[in-house]
């Protein structure tokens, strides 16, 4: 699943990060950020039960932390980078409700793919409690 956002913006904030570094925790409060994917590759772990569980890798044209701008939660599961590196784009709500009101297609294709990992990660979630 992945979303082109340099398709709507041409000047997205940029960090670099590197194999082992935690971009955030499961539970953590929301810094307000949704980050894509630009380079690298990152695992998304969440605790189930108390253990925890490799969902999902994500890579290039990935994106995550949507649910930060969506409802201002708290982070639902930790992002690992397992590459050597990893180069993330991010934008904040602002940069955010601009980017939907100039191109609505935006919103449109980013609903359907949070809707199409929502069903992925509940399959998997069910899948790891079967395994129990």
């Amino acid at each position: 699943m992945s979303l082109n956002i340099f398709e709507y913006v041409n000047n997205l904030a940029v960090d670099l990060h590197f194999e082992g570094d935690i971009i955030f925790k499961q539970g953590d409060a929301s810094n307000g950020r949704m980050y894509f994917v630009a380079e690298g590759e990152l695992a998304v772990i969440r605790t189930i039960e108390g253990e925890p569980h490799e969902l999902n890798r994500l890579t290039e044209g990935s994106f995550f932390g949507e649910m930060a701008i969506l409802n201002h939660s708290s982070r639902t599961a930790t992002i690992k980078v397992v590459s050597k590196k990893a180069k993330l784009g991010y934008l904040d709500e602002q940069i955010f409700m601009r980017i939907g009101k100039a191109n609505p297609i935006f919103l449109y294709s980013l609903l359907k793919l949070v809707i199409q990992r929502i069903g992925t990660i509940e399959d998997t979630i069910e899948e790891l409690l079967e395994e129990k």
